[in-house]
């Protein structure tokens, strides 16, 4: 009986190894297909095609909040404000109209989704040690 019993618990816990691994995958994909979706509305913000609050609202759909306070989202901003800034220098002279343009659509996006809040640099200081 106990010979019957071990290879049902080897091949029990083979399945429950294969059903986590094929879980962490199936989530895997579905975290980098919605961090491209993000980086699209990113890009196609800079490019001026969408105002500040519908990116925050279509994200906010894409994605879940948790992930909009994290810094992979705040890396992928600032990501798309540089790639922004380079086109936009790369293509013409360096005008301060297209450099307020630029600044004033980040801190939109800052005020959308409160990133200024939330990634102060701290310092160090003399009394803290």
């Amino acid at each position: 009986m106990k010979a019957d019993i071990i290879p049902l618990i080897i091949s029990a816990a083979l399945l429950v190894i294969a059903l986590i691994v094929l879980l962490m995958g199936h989530l895997r994909r579905r975290h980098r297909l919605d961090r491209l979706l993000v980086i699209d509305l990113l890009r196609s913000y800079f490019k001026d095609d969408m105002p500040a609050n519908q990116l925050g609202r279509r994200t906010r759909e894409i994605v879940s909040e948790h992930f909009t306070y994290s810094d992979e989202f705040y890396s992928l901003v600032v990501s798309a404000f540089q790639t922004a800034v380079d086109a936009t220098f790369a293509q013409q002279p360096h005008t301060e109209q297209a450099e307020r343009k630029l600044l004033s659509a980040m801190a939109a996006l800052e005020r959308e989704f409160g990133l200024t809040d939330r990634y102060q640099v701290e310092a160090w200081r003399p009394w803290r040690e």
